[in-house]
């Protein structure tokens, strides 16, 4: 029994990770129909996403019969996990504003092996072969697409697309080690910290008409859904898994961008989604077969 709720949690916390990155995946093309400049678009998209946090922890919490401080003050785990997030969602902002959404995501890519890196060697977490050659073969695929294009004057943007691919690593880390950390919290903590960071750089009334609607939206809609399902995912399976699963967004996101913002993808970027797509299957299936032989091999002791 124990084996087999052990082996239905991590499938639980693959589909909690995908439908979390499904949610996400027009978080580029929303980011690209704001106007604003890049830090009062990182400012407003982090504070508005820190308040809706901050409004569902307390709300969380009267529920709970805890006082206010109870229910939005950080351990020190969600502490460490929110400034991960928030790095994570600056980095991403910031990049999106300076290269090619393309770049981007593709870029972001590589935080499988990241993730699978930082938690064999910091965090001592065993890694499936099959995760690390999936990773491998995804990264190849995708690094094809960018090319040359990491350098010149996408370079910044590229820059901060690795910083967000090293930022979301450690964040899958630390809630896979810290199996407590609660991540509405740690979420809210992230973004109101490195809002106020930005917020010296920012220009927070120069808006354009539109701008508030998308700002909305992603504070309060995409950003707090997608990364709480993602976070409840990784803490079912291994962070390079979770990773695995993120590179959907490479692909969803950049059908988005090139749907209403008429980015065509090239015939590379084509080549590599589809073979991103069949490691993805490939990944799954071998790992669902593996847990399910397990399970037969426990249940038959």
């Amino acid at each position: 029994m124990p084996g087999r709720t052990k082996w239905l949690d991590q499938v639980h916390g693959g589909w909690l990770a995908l439908l979390g990155i499904t949610i996400l995946s027009p978080d580029a093309l929303l980011i690209r129909l704001i106007k604003a400049d890049d830090m009062t678009t990182a400012f407003w998209r982090l504070l508005i996403l820190g308040l809706t946090l901050m409004v569902a922890a307390m709300w969380r919490g009267m529920r709970a019969r805890q006082t206010l401080w109870q229910a939005v003050c950080p351990t020190r785990q969600e502490t460490l996990a929110g400034l991960f997030y928030g790095g994570t969602s600056a980095c991403f902002i910031l990049s999106i504003k300076n290269t090619d959404a393309a770049n981007t995501l593709v870029i972001i890519a590589a935080t499988p092996l990241l993730s699978g890196l930082i938690g064999a060697f910091l965090f001592r977490r065993r890694q499936a072969l099959r995760t690390w050659i999936a990773s491998i073969v995804v990264f190849v695929a995708l690094a094809t697409i960018v090319g040359s294009g990491l350098g010149g004057a996408n370079m910044l943007g590229d820059l901060l697309a690795l910083g967000t691919a090293i930022c979301m690593a450690c964040y899958f880390n630390v809630l896979g080690v810290c199996i407590k950390v609660d991540t509405v919290r740690a979420m809210m903590v992230g973004a109101l910290l490195v809002a106020v960071f930005v917020a010296p750089a920012a220009t927070p009334a120069a808006l354009y008409p539109w701008d508030p609607l998308w700002l909305v939206l992603l504070g309060c809609v995409v950003l707090p859904l997608s990364f709480t399902f993602i976070s409840m995912g990784a803490k079912r399976i291994p962070a390079a898994e979770v990773g695995l699963i993120m590179l959907t967004e490479a692909i969803l996101g950049s059908g988005l961008v090139w749907l209403f913002m008429g980015e065509v993808p090239s015939r590379t970027t084509l080549i590599a989604g589809a073979v991103v797509i069949t490691t993805l299957a490939a990944h799954s299936a071998l790992a669902l077969y593996g847990r399910k032989q397990r399970h037969s091999a426990s249940k038959a002791v």
